[in-house]
Formats: structure tokens, C-alpha cells, sequence
């Protein structure tokens, strides 16, 4: 398998998920890191994958329910993390505490909007957190399910109930819970 995983027809590429670690670790120089949990090695590059799924799942999760993130919500968003964070200067420490290349800033903030305007939506309808929560996490199961996620046996298996890759059982099939 020469791509880190498919989603239905979306390739990740190997290079690409390797740039997204390679990111990550290159901004890690740049921050004082002493008083991060950082995770490495396998951890980052399974978290970086379940990243780059969710992302994809989310963007045609939108699709499918006519949600759009223009520039302008965009960078309103954006404003409003900067607030939040106290500065635009804080912002290399929280992407690194958070395993956030910077380039992957802008699909974090969509996938934010998106998962906003699905959770308004629910609550105008008359939906509890507890049944929006539900219905996001209905809507990511099914497209999951539907697109057919296939994960590079390196970097484990897709987990449909906690939305990641997790490792695979090194034994595969021939150890099993008795």
C-alpha cells in the first residue's frame, strides 16, 4: 500500500502525512515544550492520520448537508481564537500543545465552523447537547461507514467507535480474548 490511508476515494499520501508530522516536530524547536505533554514517535503519526480522516469526513459531511465556510467566517473565526489565546503571538505554543501543524490551522478552524453550524442547526430544532452530540457523532460513524476507510497496516486500524487509528493487535488474529 504506498498511501497512508483512503477515504472512499481521497488518498493520503505517505509524503503527506509524514510533511504534517515533520511540521509538528519542526515547530516543537521553536517553543518552550517543558511543560507540554507532547505526544511522538507512533502516538503523533496515528493522531495525525485520525486528524487527517476526521477532516475529510467532516468536509463531506458538509457537503452532503449544504455547509459552507467562507473566507470571511474564516477569518473571523480566526480573530476570535487569536482573543482567545491572548495574541496571534501565542499561537506557535498552541499548536504545538495541541499536535497542530501550522498549515493544518485553516482545516481546524473549518472543521470547527462546520461542527458549529451542525450543532446550531440540531439546537434550534430543539436538540439537548446530549442528542447533538449523538447526531454528530451518527453523521461521522455513517459517512466513515460509507466511504470505507483503509487504513496502511503500518499505522494500525481505524477505530469507528473512538474516531481514530489505533494500533493493530501486533498477533493479528491469532490471539484472541478467550
Amino acid at each position: 500500500m504506498n498511501s497512508a490511508a483512503t477515504v472512499g476515494d481521497v488518498e493520503i499520501t505517505l509524503e503527506a502525512l509524514q510533511s504534517q508530522v515533520d511540521s509538528i516536530l519542526a515547530e516543537r524547536e521553536e517553543v518552550d515544550t517543558s511543560q507540554m505533554q507532547l505526544e511522538s514517535g507512533e502516538a503523533l503519526t496515528r493522531n495525525q492520520l485520525s486528524f487527517m480522516i476526521s477532516n475529510i469526513l467532516i468536509d463531506e459531511i458538509a457537503k452532503d448537508v449544504e455547509i459552507e465556510i467562507a473566507n470571511s467566517e474564516l477569518e473571523a473565526y480566526r480573530i476570535e481564537i487569536y482573543q482567545n489565546i491572548g495574541g496571534e503571538e501565542m499561537l506557535p505554543s498552541v499548536l504545538v500543545n495541541a499536535a497542530i501543524a501550522p498549515e493544518s490551522l485553516d482545516a481546524v478552524l473549518r472543521r470547527d465552523l462546520i461542527l458549529q453550524k451542525i450543532s446550531a442547526a440540531a439546537s434550534e430544532a430543539g436538540s439537548d447537547d446530549a442528542a447533538i452530540n449523538q447526531l454528530i457523532e451518527g453523521l461521522v460513524t455513517e459517512k466513515a461507514n460509507n466511504l470505507k476507510i483503509v487504513i496502511n497496516p503500518r499505522y494500525g486500524v481505524w477505530d469507528s467507535n473512538s474516531f481514530a487509528v489505533i494500533p493493530a493487535e501486533p498477533a493479528g488474529d491469532a490471539v484472541t480474548d478467550k
